[in-house]
């Protein structure tokens, strides 16, 4: 369903977050939650999702609101996943009609003062690292057999760009820009 398309996005990047920090991002109060946000949080607590999480991510955030994604970054010693959905184009009268633009950035805090150029280096690369393992593990997943075949995770080819810390709160890290595709029947 077309009202879906951010909820998917939502459950599917969640995979690679360790669960202590998602339970640190669902805290919705229960007479405050909109509909839905109860079974969402048990799926996503209950997915093992064995051997994709990554341990380092102590920061995930998935919006287009800057002052939400401030707040949540502020003071983050770790590794941030940040998914921003962009654009979309639809064609609805064809297979994988419906595109959706989007930004993943694998970043961390370059403000602290002990660090030297190499020190830099070795995070700035661990940030690479990191994105690079997450598109591959994208990649993969739509090359598994029960994968849906109207849906294309992340479609070629992607840039990969640099992120400037004055840019993004004091962080530096990298940035995947791609589309991924699905069908929609109206």
């Amino acid at each position: 369903m077309h009202e879906d398309l951010i909820i998917k996005l939502f459950r599917y990047f969640c995979r690679f977050v360790p669960l202590s920090v998602l339970k640190e991002i669902l805290i919705q109060p229960e007479r405050s939650r909109f509909p839905g946000y109860s079974e969402i949080e048990a799926e996503i607590l209950a997915d093992p999702a064995p051997g994709v999480r990554i341990p380092e991510i102590e920061k995930f955030v998935l919006s287009v609101n800057e002052n939400f994604l401030s707040e949540r970054i502020k003071n983050s010693k770790g590794f941030i996943l940040f998914v921003e959905y962009g654009k979309i184009s639809a064609d609805f009268k064809r297979m994988n009609g419906v595109q959706e633009f989007l930004a993943i950035t694998v970043a961390r805090n370059f403000s602290d003062a002990n660090h030297d150029n190499l020190n830099e280096v070795l995070l700035i690369n661990r940030c690479l690292d990191i994105l690079l393992s997450i598109i591959k593990q994208m990649l993969a997943d739509m090359g598994q057999i029960d994968f849906c075949s109207d849906i294309e995770l992340i479609t070629m080819p992607i840039d990969i760009q640099p992120i400037e810390p004055k840019m993004f709160y004091g962080c530096g890290g990298w940035c995947a820009l791609f589309h991924n595709s699905t069908t929609i029947a109206v």
